[in-house]
């Protein structure tokens, strides 16, 4: 008799235990055990939302294609060096809101050794995108008839003073989606001067717009008429590589060309013709290399860099 007592206390205390255990895996849930993110720098604070973020990076870690992986997934290959499945040409598309919808270009991969020199723009240096297309028109600078000019009128003080700047760096950063917004790193950018000025200037952006060597590879030899003569920052940049395997050249500039809304538009460069005091350059309808008056209204399409 004891005995079956004995296997019946038996039964009932490993019944009791196990309806513990099961009761405390119902009770005990993942988000609500607590978790310690001192030394992992998750965000997490219970185990689920450990789990659930893990995956994401582990997610974001493998790449595909430009034009459809995330901007996480985009800026983690290019801090680890592993773009390969990027190539220079890529798109993607995004949308920009009241300015619409618009085509991100791969501009730039490679950092060559001219990149780390003094006083050397870094604007053709590392991941560079750049607007395949036009995304809207707007004047460069106010401007007088009379040519006497104060910064920011006519190309007085250069890119780094100019309405242009400004406006990229507020109305059409703004306008980026906001997970692009937060992979944009800083850009050194050196730009020429003009006539009113005496030498190149050096500013720091989100957003710039190109330079003439940034587009066009000058073949005329260093004469006075060519780019690289009448950009005085000609020599402190270079090529894109995408513009370099397009070849465009000063002879041959059809690659430079970009459409607004479907029809061929000219569009604003940062850079100054030495010799004018109200000019700066832009690219032609033909792809080739020009100047406009400092209020004229020419197309906008920019660039910047991730990472």
């Amino acid at each position: 008799m004891k005995k079956h007592i004995k296997v019946i206390v038996a039964f009932i205390l490993g019944f009791i235990c196990a309806s513990s255990i099961a009761y405390a895996a119902i009770l005990y849930q993942s988000e609500d055990v607590g978790y310690d993110n001192t030394n992992s720098e998750l965000n997490a604070t219970n185990v689920q939302d450990a789990l659930d973020e893990l995956y994401e990076q582990q997610q974001n870690l493998v790449s595909n294609s430009f034009s459809v992986d995330s901007w996480l997934t985009i800026v983690n290959a290019v801090k680890r060096g592993n773009t390969s499945n990027y190539n220079v040409g890529d798109t993607k598309t995004i949308d920009m809101g009241s300015l619409g919808t618009h085509t991100l270009r791969i501009a730039n991969k490679s950092t060559p050794s001219e990149c780390n020199g003094s006083g050397f723009s870094q604007t053709a240096c590392g991941f560079v995108l750049e607007f395949a297309d036009i995304i809207t028109t707007h004047r460069f600078n106010p401007y007088t008839d009379g040519h006497t000019n104060g910064n920011g009128i006519g190309n007085k003080g250069g890119w780094p003073v100019s309405e242009m700047r400004t406006y990229l760096n507020i109305d059409i950063y703004s306008a980026l989606p906001t997970d692009l917004q937060s992979v944009i790193i800083n850009t050194t950018v050196v730009s020429g001067y003009g006539s009113d000025d005496s030498s190149n200037f050096t500013s720091t952006d989100k957003i710039y717009l190109l330079s003439t060597h940034e587009v066009w590879q000058d073949v005329d030899g260093n004469t006075s008429g060519g780019i690289d003569h009448h950009d005085t920052a000609y020599n402190n940049t270079r090529q894109l590589d995408y513009y370099n395997s397009q070849n465009v050249t000063t002879s041959n500039y059809s690659g430079a060309k970009k459409q607004l809304n479907g029809s061929i538009n000219s569009w604003w460069l940062r850079s100054v013709p030495f010799n004018t005091n109200y000019m700066f350059h832009d690219v032609s309808n033909y792809g080739s290399c020009f100047g406009d008056t400092s209020n004229y209204t020419s197309g906008v399409s920019p660039a910047f860099r991730i990472g």
